[in-house]
């Protein structure tokens, strides 16, 4: 997975339980702009974390 599309994912995983709510807009464009200037391996941890708690959840 290339930096830019882990970045794409984690924005996504992040913003998947604000879906459907209105007035984010700031929110949504802040949360972009900080997930972009993230270093690509940063991103990567973030994402395998996330994974992991997901796992622990089932």
């Amino acid at each position: 997975m290339t930096g830019t599309t882990a970045k794409a994912h984690l924005y996504d995983l992040l913003m998947e339980p604000l879906k459907g709510y209105k007035g984010l807009n700031i929110y949504r464009h802040d949360l972009m702009q900080r997930v972009m200037s993230m270093p690509d391996l940063e991103v990567r941890e973030r994402l395998e974390h996330l994974r992991r708690l997901d796992q622990t959840n089932y």
